[in-house]
């Protein structure tokens, strides 16, 4: 009798651990899902703003063209032309560069963080993925001895690494746009000075 009771006591334990499990994995599914949609948006933005760039860098190299022989007459000009233009290339190598992301299932430095969104990219890539593992467990309220960890490590870690690609992909667009800006206002400062250098030419050889 008594090994009766032990062996329906080890089986509803082993359901157990696989229903919490199967729960955990299913999760952590729609998890890396969400993660995935939002890291194939940041990459779409990423892809508008090199395409704008690329349009921009092309008109520069026309305006160019069409003033070559005035810039070219001045050493000065045109060192501070070739500047802003490697400028420029080095702004659209970075943007190229979030298109190929580390693909490494080693994951960076992290941080022990409590207070943290467990669905939120932003906060998962500060997690190692098996302290991201425990909290997903903890906040599901389930006991870590009813649950499979091993594998769902795996899991956890694809998890983990996707919200660092998505992070950084989202971090690249945010410094992009700066550094656009940066480079949209010193071109805007070297072509008011050509022109008011034009009109000063001007009078004084007129």
């Amino acid at each position: 009798m008594l090994i009766i009771i032990l062996i329906i006591k080890a089986s509803r334990q082993g359901k157990n651990l696989q229903d919490n499990t199967n729960e955990i994995y299913t999760k952590m599914q729609d998890i890396f899902k969400n993660i995935w949609e939002q890291q194939k948006y940041s990459e779409a933005k990423n892809g508008i703003l090199l395409t704008l760039n690329l349009a921009v860098f092309a008109l520069i190299i026309r305006v160019y063209f069409y003033i070559e022989s005035f810039i070219n007459s001045n050493n000065i000009i045109k060192c501070m032309f070739f500047l802003l233009i490697l400028s420029f290339i080095w702004h659209i190598f970075l943007i190229l560069n979030s298109f190929f992301p580390k693909d490494s299932n080693k994951e960076n430095g992290k941080l022990s963080v409590n207070q943290i969104n467990i669905f939120f990219f932003g906060d998962i890539q500060k997690l190692q993925s098996n302290r991201y593992l425990d909290l997903l467990i903890e906040k599901l309220n389930i006991n870590k001895d009813d649950v499979n960890k091993d594998i769902l490590l795996d899991l956890a870690n694809q998890i983990v690494k996707l919200s660092e690609i998505t992070q950084s992909k989202y971090q690249s667009f945010k410094d992009s746009f700066f550094r656009m800006y940066v480079i949209g206002f010193l071109y805007s400062i070297f072509f008011l000075y050509l022109y008011y250098k034009q009109e000063i030419d001007g009078l004084l050889n007129g």
